[in-house]
């Protein structure tokens, strides 16, 4: 039967019997573990004189002898000192990467997309399915944490772009900057000695607000280009130097990549900001 054993670091194994009187290394503080011979019984052997002829008969046959274990046999037996403890020697082949068990004749790895013979990662791989931990509720949290990363993911990239609050930023300083230059003229009662600035301020504040406020349609429609120009090069060089160059070749491109680029959003304000600004300087300009 099994022989208990407790270390002096207050570990307690269970070994098997064939240990006694043998020594091995602790799993948890790697110290010398000696193992107590356990009490061999005394085998009683029946007398000749009492023994009956049936008995004589049915006296069992002497057993084999055993062969000598060879030297590795006593390591063999301290397995089941590290399998206690839950420390088991893996056989077969395992990818170097996530440790996910492989086919012998695997090349690579599908769990993590490690290719064996290159030693690296292949570019854009994607795992076929999740990593399973044995258990229905483990199981279940992690997809409920990937649903919620991914949630999280789309809210943060549902904001605005860079360069649409920039260019709203750009419009609103515009404006600003348009109504400051009347406002100065009209408290001050000086006007300025710029002729682009002296019309401003001797036009009315109908006209001002409608130029300062195309002018700001017109940022955000340049930023709006821009970016449109930005995806067609990101596409290929091609596309961005014939959106670039070519005429109305922009105008094709914005509605051939309305999906596939997502370019709605960029259109839309392109032509709401390009149409505004463009009434409201039709209006204001030739009354400045």
């Amino acid at each position: 039967m099994p022989i208990r054993v407790t270390c002096q670091c207050g570990q307690s194994l269970s070994v098997p019997d064939e240990m006694a009187g043998k020594s091995g290394r602790c799993p948890k503080c790697k110290g010398v573990l000696k193992v107590p011979a356990a009490g061999a019984p005394v085998a009683k052997t029946p007398s000749t004189a009492t023994a009956t002829p049936a008995a004589a008969a049915k006296k069992p046959t002497p057993a084999k002898t055993a062969p000598a274990a060879s030297p590795a046999a006593p390591n063999s037996n301290l397995a089941g000192l590290f399998d206690e403890v839950g420390l088991v020697k893996k056989t077969g082949k395992f990818c170097p990467s996530c440790d996910a068990p492989l086919d012998p004749r695997a090349v690579i790895c599908v769990g993590c997309g490690f290719n064996l013979a290159e030693g690296k990662k292949l570019d854009g791989f994607q795992a076929a399915s999740q990593k399973k931990f044995g258990n229905k509720h483990l199981n279940e949290a992690a997809e409920m944490m990937e649903r919620e990363q991914a949630t999280e993911k789309r809210l943060l990239g549902a904001g605005a772009p860079w360069w649409m609050m920039f260019s709203i930023l750009a419009g609103i300083i515009i404006f600003i900057a348009g109504l400051a230059i009347k406002m100065d003229a009209s408290t001050s009662g000086q006007a300025s000695s710029v002729e682009l600035l002296r019309r401003i301020q001797s036009a009315t504040y109908l006209t001002v607000m409608c130029a300062s406020f195309g002018a700001a349609m017109g940022a955000i429609s340049i930023c709006s280009t821009l970016a449109i120009l930005v995806t067609a090069f990101k596409e290929s060089a091609k596309q961005g130097l014939l959106s670039m160059f070519a005429p109305f070749y922009i105008l094709y491109y914005m509605f051939s990549r309305l999906f596939t680029k997502n370019l709605m959003t960029t259109v839309i304000i392109y032509w709401v900001s390009s149409i505004l600004g463009g009434i409201m300087l039709g209006y204001a300009l030739p009354r400045i």
